[in-house]
């Protein structure tokens, strides 16, 4: 079967857990986890991306991140290869050490940010490697029981979220007796974790990313939906979002996206709307079709008439 396409965006929250192959030990030695951490604190910084939680265990890795504007795989390629040479190297081993792919699995941050936090740190203690997560020392629960960001971690904008280091601890003692998750590991479409809403919008953004490129500009196509639909196309762009433009706006921006195949960021850049508003609207707009057939039929003739 061939392997889905990742997922990729800017500002998009990440668990990516990656284990050792074979389910072989990853970290060795105290050695071993500082070299990882000191490679991973290196290109957070230089690939802009924002660590929120982490957690090394013996055979796997979990980390909490959140997406600059660089491809997420650079990261990880430029985090896994150097350590893989470095452990090679100092333990005489020869071969892959990690499996081949990583999960990286897009959660959606109001929802799970705080739970996947404590999930994280809680790690060590579900796995009987230590009683009390501040005895772990390879995750990020001891800068977060301080409030002191290290090379790898601040953790200041997470008790932000938390409400200070007392709300955290709490939070954390209340997790204790949690076990296993499935759910952060088995999520919906093997890609998402959140909540049905969430997943819908993103299986929106995949099938957008998958579509043939249409033949013509997109300039071009907006100027020809406009005009056939009695639209300004200047008013269209404009923040107007009065009841009649705002409708012309989405039923534009369907059959742009949906029906044409072009790309969702390219649409809201030239409607000059939020990439994120605009597909979460186009979710509730596909639903609303389902219960209005007059309007699905005046799109199908849109659809027919209009020459992309």
């Amino acid at each position: 079967m061939a392997r889905r396409p990742r997922v990729f965006a800017p500002h998009v929250l990440y668990h990516v857990i990656v284990r050792g192959n074979h389910r072989q030990t990853t970290f060795r030695t105290s050695a071993d986890y500082r070299a990882y951490l000191e490679r991973l604190g290196r290109y957070l910084q230089t690939c802009q991306v924002r660590l929120w939680a982490y957690c090394l265990m013996p055979n796997h890795v979990h980390l909490l991140v959140e997406t600059g504007h660089q491809p997420f795989s650079t990261f990880m390629q430029r985090l896994q290869q150097p350590y893989t040479q470095y452990f090679n190297r100092t333990h005489r081993k020869v071969g892959h050490l990690f499996q081949g792919r990583y999960k990286a699995l897009v959660c959606e941050k109001d929802s799970y940010l705080l739970t996947l936090i404590r999930y994280l740190h809680l790690n060590p203690v579900r796995a009987q490697l230590v009683t009390h997560p501040e005895a772990y020392r390879y995750s990020g629960h001891t800068a977060y029981l301080t409030g002191r960001a290290t090379a790898v971690l601040d953790p200041m904008p997470g008790l932000g979220v938390f409400g200070g280091t007392r709300a955290y601890r709490q939070f954390v003692r209340e997790g204790m007796g949690e076990g296993h998750q499935a759910d952060y590991y088995a999520v919906a479409d093997q890609r998402f974790l959140g909540a049905e809403r969430f997943v819908d919008e993103w299986q929106a953004r995949m099938k957008d990313a998958a579509s043939p490129r249409p033949k013509h500009s997109l300039a071009r196509a907006f100027r020809a939906v406009a005009m056939e639909m009695g639209a300004d196309v200047a008013r269209l762009r404009s923040a107007d979002r009065s009841w009649a433009v705002s409708q012309q706006r989405t039923r534009a921006a369907y059959l742009l996206i949906r029906r044409w195949g072009y790309r969702t960021g390219e649409v809201a850049a030239t409607l000059s709307r939020d990439p994120a508003t605009l597909s979460s609207g186009l979710t509730r707009f596909a639903a609303r079709l389902r219960e209005e057939p007059a309007t699905q039929r005046e799109l199908d003739r849109l659809a027919k008439i209009i020459k992309i």
